[in-house]
């Protein structure tokens, strides 16, 4: 027999105690003579008897009844096989995702598992614990209840590889037997096989079942158009299951209600248009009243001022076309003839054009060279007679007379995002009569027939290989010159979308400029987060990531004042409820908590006798208060 707990058995020491009572209660008894006694001398002797045998059998129930005690207490238990045990290092991943709120035949799923880990885990049992946002390493129940209860529900998801992954760099005791074990309902919103079990480590794992998944979702939100001060608002929802009645969709604007309309969804899918009006930014709240899952009920959306894109063309030749693509209420559009530039605006553009410049001085070059750095757009459209170029990092400039067309597409470059609804292949390219004879090809957004680039870019800096004039190419008449060159500007400063995503990289521009020692920062109710950024000459730039972990409207703060509102929301995978089937999960798969720990102990290769020593000490005190009852 082993003990968890020897040096308690120190206690036994205690056992004195009864003994040094018993052997004090010894008194001997002293002989008087006392005449016509010789009938009473047998009763006399059977009393003395008796009396010594009560206090013997007293004396040894209340020693074993210590004894038991002390032992319990140092918890003793009887290996089942001669091995050894080793040591044992557990690792327990606790899914917090939104699928989590879901409930099964106890209540929500997270919920009931978090009781379940505090009731049944051993009180002595060391492990370490983490869920989607937050680790608890090499603790015990009763160190992390109050976490535990107060965690809530994560944006953040891990897929299940990045589980192991995580756990096994948790476990880091090179001589420990390792134990992952995963309580999740394993969502299977990729698609992807489940991992194979680490090497090395024993993987066991809880599946929670959800009774009920019937779930109507918003996904998304998006301008659909705009026409003066009013935008047309698109909203798309989704189900996974038939739904019979209209869904309510309300939109409120700084919690006021300013529109309801009802969505019918059919084949799963539905969809509502708002036209509101937008005289000043909205910072609004889209939501329906669903029994499913919480998170995707709402979605926070919000507009910000508007703000034209300045751009800035410097023409040594005719420029009628970019005149014709930037006159619109987007941008603020400057055209001017190389010999009338003025240096000083250049600084304060979003993006600068060099039309076929035939000469660009050096103190031009200067001043576009720092606009490229400050993230500004440049772009050039070379001379056929030209210097100055390789200045401006287009070297090698000398042309060939030789016909090409452009025959090649790049789709998947950001210039041409959600321009083609498909990939055609029968569109009306253009063509050009000379070309460059040496490019910097890098990143290629179109290419002619042999494979060389007609249009790329260069860091800040796009390139055409080739002058745009109609003598030279036609261009100027091709479809593909108006989404090219307007999405040129358009992304020369990122415009504020409706709203970012959680747990993502997320590159924001900030209309509004700051000196070198102040910071922009961004808050709601309860908290406020500074984020990356860095500031340019007429805007700033910031980057979120994992910092912002909240859906909902953030203020855009800057020298104390509200100066813009940008809005997060979770991504949508954890409403998709696919799920991993026990054939894909494989062994060691059990349907409760309960379970896996009966055969945790079970496999310890133990017996533990502590609860035998418990009812030995209490029978031990029965038989002590029976003793002095009857025995007499």
């Amino acid at each position: 027999m082993l003990f968890k707990n020897p040096v308690i058995l120190y206690g036994l020491l205690f056992l004195l105690v009864p003994i040094i009572v018993h052997l004090f209660q010894l008194r001997k008894f002293s002989k008087v003579s006392f005449t016509n006694v010789a009938f009473l001398q047998p009763l006399i002797s059977q009393t003395r008897k008796s009396r010594q045998i009560k206090k013997w059998l007293t004396l040894l129930a209340r020693s074993a009844a210590v004894a038991c005690i002390v032992i319990a207490f140092a918890q003793p238990f009887l290996p089942k096989g001669n091995a050894a045990t080793p040591e044992k290092q557990t690792a327990i991943y606790l899914d917090n995702s939104h699928s989590m709120e879901l409930n099964g035949k106890n209540g929500g799923l997270y919920k009931y598992a978090t009781s379940q880990l505090l009731e049944k885990l051993p009180a002595d049992k060391i492990f370490t614990l983490f869920t989607n946002n937050n680790v608890f390493i090499n603790t015990n129940k009763q160190q992390i209840t109050n976490e535990l209860l107060s965690n809530n529900y994560s944006n953040e998801v891990l897929t299940f590889d990045q589980v192991q992954l995580k756990a096994s760099s948790l476990l880091d005791k090179k001589n420990a037997a390792k134990e992952i074990i995963i309580i999740s309902d394993f969502q299977n919103y990729a698609g992807e096989v489940f991992p194979d079990t680490l090497q090395n480590v024993k993987r066991e794992l809880v599946k929670l079942r959800p009774q009920e998944i019937d779930n109507v979702s918003i996904d998304t939100a998006f301008v659909m158009s705009q026409s003066g001060e009013n935008i047309n608002l698109q909203v798309q929802l989704s189900s996974n299951y038939d739904v019979n009645q209209p869904v309510t969709l309300s939109l409120e604007n700084n919690h006021i209600l300013l529109a309801k309309t009802s969505v019918l969804i059919e084949d799963k899918k539905g969809k509502a248009n708002f036209e509101i009006a937008i005289e000043a930014p909205i910072k609004g709240r889209i939501y329906i009243e669903d029994k499913g899952i919480s998170f995707d009920n709402e979605l926070f959306i919000s507009t910000g001022t508007a703000q034209k894109i300045k751009v800035l063309s410097i023409n040594g030749a005719d420029s009628d076309f970019l005149d014709r693509l930037y006159k619109g209420d987007l941008f603020d559009y400057i055209s001017v003839k190389e010999k009338d530039v003025n240096y000083n605006l250049i600084k304060d553009q979003n993006m600068v054009i060099i039309n076929e410049m035939t000469n660009i001085p050096t103190s031009l070059s200067n001043e576009l060279n720092k606009l490229t750095n400050n993230g500004g757009s440049l772009v050039i459209i070379p001379a056929q007679i030209s210097s100055g170029y390789e200045s401006i990092g287009l070297t090698g400039l000398e042309y060939n007379d030789v016909s090409k067309k452009v025959t090649e597409i790049n789709f998947n470059h950001p210039l041409f995002k959600g321009v083609f609804n498909k990939r055609i292949s029968n569109f009306q390219y253009p063509n050009v009569m000379s070309v460059l004879k040496s490019t910097n090809a890098r990143d290629p957004i179109l290419k002619y027939e042999d494979g060389s680039s007609f249009l790329y870019k260069n860091n800040r800096t796009y390139v055409f290989t080739t002058s745009l004039n109609l003598e030279n190419s036609n261009f100027q008449n091709s479809p593909l010159i108006v989404p090219v060159m307007f999405n040129m500007a358009v992304n020369a400063l990122p415009v504020s979308q409706l709203y970012y995503h959680l747990n993502s990289s997320n590159a924001i521009a900030v209309n509004t400029t700051v000196n070198q020692d102040e910071i922009i920062s961004l808050s709601n109710d309860i908290s406020e987060i500074i984020p990356r950024q860095q500031a340019f000459d007429n805007y700033v730039l910031i980057n979120t990531g994992e910092e912002f972990s909240t859906a909902g409207n953030y203020n855009v703060n800057s020298k104390d004042q509200k100066i813009a509102a940008l809005s997060f929301n979770a991504h949508r995978q954890e409403n998709r409820l696919v799920y991993y089937s026990d054939a894909d999960l494989g062994a060691n798969l059990f349907a409760s908590i309960d379970d896996l720990l009966y055969k945790l102990s079970e496999e310890q290769n133990i017996l533990s006798l502590w609860k035998y020593f418990v009812m030995g000490a209490l029978f031990f005190l029965i038989c002590e208060l029976l003793i002095l009852k009857f025995v007499k």
